[in-house]
């Protein structure tokens, strides 16, 4: 797992996995059950219920003990047939010389929309070129999203949402006000949005750079919500989402830009209306933190810093 991370934060185009991914089909007449798997996960999906479930182990058995996971949702196993299975990894097969497109199921889902990310194989590289997005209700594809040019495949990981708590870790609750903090990216009340990552830091395996999305009634699909970065959180309250961006100094401090971004319901679209840079410093010894305003250079290194770069800058 250690070298698959590494490998996604050098190449965020095409991945190189060194465990097989799979995609089994089974059907019982009209019934069709699929479970797609990595090395040690499974999803499984079937058309009846159109909800993702995540299993236990690669021996297809129930794990998830949650309040949405029904036994009586599944075909019993004895009744369907293997109709294909496909495998794709680092080994690749040689007489394939053309590159396959598949779709891998996401274990994360909305209300009322379930997702599937489009891959394109060829021998050993996989690429991310789409994602399916699909009503829970009918199975029916709503849309086919593809405007996230670099965004890595992060298996059934690949779609992702909720709040960051890395966000807590760095900022703490005194800039941080969970009363307020808020799942729902454009505020409408409707619990179906979903954001996706750039890569993932292979230390600590928390995902960065995030691109968020959310479904916009007027439309009847899925948009981008302009808003890209490391630490985005919402405010409900004034229909803000605040966007920090940390850069780590050689003196043991960090420049931090605070920017403040307001919602228009009526243009569904973010605007930047403020942005902050302070310089903060700990002192080891007293744990004491000094804080002020950034020098017009502190400034404009983290506001030109590449977040994926973890270099420091020496002032």
């Amino acid at each position: 797992m250690k070298y698959f991370l590494i490998l996604i934060f050098f190449l965020p185009n095409f991945v190189v996995a060194d465990y097989f991914y799979g995609i089994q089909i089974k059907t019982n007449g009209k019934y069709k059950e699929e479970y797609h798997y990595d090395y040690d996960r499974v999803v499984y999906i079937n058309n009846i219920t159109n909800t993702p479930k995540l299993l236990g182990k690669t021996s297809f058995e129930y794990e998830d003990k949650d309040e949405n996971n029904v036994e009586s949702d599944k075909i019993p196993l004895d009744k369907t047939k293997l109709e294909s299975e496909f495998k794709f990894g680092c080994i690749p097969d040689k007489s394939e010389k053309k590159s396959k497109n598949v779709e891998f199921l996401q274990h994360r889902t909305t209300k009322d929309y379930f997702f599937k990310v489009l891959l394109s194989i060829k021998g050993c590289a996989t690429k991310m070129v789409g994602i399916n997005v699909y009503r829970k209700k009918d199975g029916s594809l709503l849309q086919t999203i593809d405007d996230f040019d670099g965004y890595a495949f992060m298996s059934i990981d690949t779609i992702k949402q909720g709040y960051h708590l890395y966000n807590d870790y760095l900022f703490g609750s005194k800039e941080d006000d969970q009363s307020i903090n808020t799942d729902d990216y454009n505020f409408d009340g409707d619990n179906n949005e979903f954001y996706i990552s750039q890569t993932t830091d292979d230390v600590v395996d928390i995902p960065i750079i995030d691109r968020y999305y959310a479904f916009n009634k007027k439309k009847g699909k899925f948009v981008y919500l302009n808003l890209e970065g490391r630490y985005i959180t919402f405010d409900e309250n004034k229909k803000q989402a605040i966007r920090r961006k940390f850069c780590s100094i050689k003196d043991n401090g960090a420049v931090i830009v605070t920017e403040t971004h307001q919602y228009d319901v009526n243009k569904n679209h973010f605007t930047l209306i403020n942005s902050l840079c302070q310089y903060k410093k700990s002192d080891d010894k007293s744990n004491d933190e000094f804080s002020r305003q950034c020098t017009q250079k502190e400034e404009n290194y983290c506001n030109n810093e590449n977040e994926l770069d973890k270099d420091e800058l020496e002032l």
